[in-house]
């Protein structure tokens, strides 16, 4: 075999250091929880009508906008997500890499065992014997590597889950400062109005805010997990070509050269792996697209080939198919880098500009009549006119997320092999890395997702937001009290932006005492 084999060969070896969060696997209830009771509607307190009402207001207007604009909630709420669907995978690739770890101990056990077994060695003949002792060692490499595959899977994905959970903690400060500015903004604003809106404008206004803000969220989560999978894919992309070159150096080592051999496909095997979960996790980040290259199926044939990459590299024949699996591999990766390229650019770029555009124009609408509302108010109170006007105007587009920013956690590849030494020992190449895909002209490749895809059934939103309108137009003909308290009835949509707060803290506090 070239390699000797251990006692212990079946155990997988840890990851030394402290660790600095848990990330055992966890149980698979969602971790949703109950929101906190709502703020009952008290009597709002009494404020003095003056200059400085107006500013505390608008100092306040200018920190949440500050805060949200950086996308504090949506990344919050996408780290959330992932860390609770990455909880359920390593669940299941505990048990799978525990069923290897038996496997392999008991490949290992009928290499021993046949090693011992005297009556069985002498009714063989020498040729039959080594035939079988062969066949058992095979078993046996073969058992490990699919162990060491998923022990690498496993290990990818605690540390995933260890760094997300670390993010999480360090952006619950910013997430409190947000619920903290909100709360106080909206017991100005009750007491400001009395507990009611300000005018059917006001109402109005934030109604179609609401709307437009939500359409602009689901847009801008999905540029943020598009762009983290993008380069995920990019990597991968990466690595599978070092990995098609590296195999086509196998094929140049001398049979009798085990060491080499076995260093050049566990490099070769090494960055399929990290490429693979590479892959897995970009489509994890989208788990409700389908990717049009890659796709499961593709993926399970690749990881098939990574598990026999030890018998493969024995064989003239099974070399050569596991490397039109590998090349067609890299190339459908490559191809789907350019759907993504496309997606991105050519859909949800145009998207968010237009959102972002709706967004910043509701917003200057709501503040123009909120301040012209605190005027009259202060007018009528002091009898004098307030010329203070609001001078920092903070839009979506001046606090768009950078991609480069938090980007998403890449696999890599174990430093295995002998790297120059290796490359040294062989007849020299053509080319140094496997040569990149061909692009693929833009009317072949995949149509894009939908809109719906992409971002949800945002016309619903649209056909809510009208209903209510009609409804609430409907009550003022019928009657202006009811209309007044069908206003109050309202308010509560002014804390939909605390009612979401609370949400991902309550789900943050949950993972974090898992």
């Amino acid at each position: 075999m070239g390699c000797a084999i251990s006692q212990d060969a079946g155990t997988s070896t840890q990851s030394k250091g402290k660790p600095t969060a848990s990330v055992q696997p966890q149980q698979t209830k969602p971790v949703s929880q109950p929101l906190p009771e709502e703020e009952s509607d008290d009597e709002p307190e009494q404020v003095e009508f003056n200059e400085g009402l107006l500013k505390k207001w608008m100092e306040l207007e200018k920190d949440i906008q500050l805060l949200e604009s950086k996308g504090v909630g949506r990344r919050y709420g996408v780290k959330a997500e992932e860390i609770h669907q990455l909880q359920m995978e390593i669940k299941t690739c505990d048990d799978k890499f525990r069923q290897l770890e038996a496997q392999t101990r008991k490949e290992y056990q009928d290499v021993v065992d046949l090693g011992k077994n005297t009556s069985v060695k002498q009714m063989m003949s020498q040729m039959q014997y080594d035939e079988q002792m062969a066949k058992e060692k095979q078993e046996y490499m073969d058992a490990l590597n699919k162990q060491e595959v998923a022990n690498k899977e496993l290990s990818a994905k605690k540390k995933r889950l260890e760094q997300l959970l670390l993010e999480q903690e360090a952006g619950q400060g910013d997430i409190d400062d947000l619920k903290a500015l909100v709360n106080e903004q909206d017991k100005l604003l009750k007491s400001i109005f009395n507990n009611k809106y300000g005018s059917d404008a006001e109402y109005k206004l934030e109604s179609e805010l609401d709307m437009l803000t939500e359409r602009q969220q689901r847009i801008l989560v999905a540029k943020y997990k598009w762009h983290n999978a993008r380069v995920l894919l990019h990597h991968a992309t990466n690595q599978l070509a070092f990995s098609v070159k590296r195999w086509g150096d196998v094929a140049r080592i001398p049979p009798g050269n085990m060491n080499n051999l076995y260093q050049a496909s566990a490099e070769t095997r090494n960055n399929l792996i990290a490429a693979s979960q590479n892959i897995t996790s970009a489509q994890r980040y989208l788990n409700t697209i389908k990717f049009p290259y890659c796709t499961p199926q593709e993926m399970q044939t690749l990881n098939t080939a990574i598990a026999n990459i030890f018998s493969d590299m024995r064989d003239a024949n099974r070399h050569q198919h596991a490397m039109a699996c590998f090349a067609t591999t890299h190339r459908r990766a490559a191809a789907l880098v350019q759907w993504f390229d496309q997606v991105i650019n050519g859909t949800i770029m145009t998207d968010i500009n237009t959102a972002n555009k709706a967004v910043d124009a509701k917003k200057r609408e709501l503040r123009a009549e909120r301040i012209k509302l605190i005027k009259e108010k202060i007018k009528i109170s002091q009898g004098t006119d307030v010329t203070t006007e609001y001078n920092a105007q903070i839009g979506s587009s001046d606090f768009q997320d950078d991609p480069d920013a938090e980007l998403a956690r890449l696999v890599e590849a174990d430093a295995v092999s002998m790297a120059g030494d290796l490359s040294q020992s062989l007849p020299e190449s053509k080319e140094d890395g496997a040569a990149a895909p061909t692009p693929l002209p833009a009317g072949e490749l995949a149509p894009p997702p939908t809109s719906d895809d992409l971002f949800g059934n945002i016309e619903e939103l649209k056909k809510q937001h009208e209903e209510e309108l009609v409804q609430l137009e409907k009550a003022q003909k019928v009657n202006k009290a009811r209309a007044d308290q069908d206003l109050q009835d309202k308010l509560a949509r002014r804390r939909n932006r605390r009612r979401k707060i609370q949400q991902q803290e309550s789900e943050a506090n949950a993972l974090m005492s898992q």
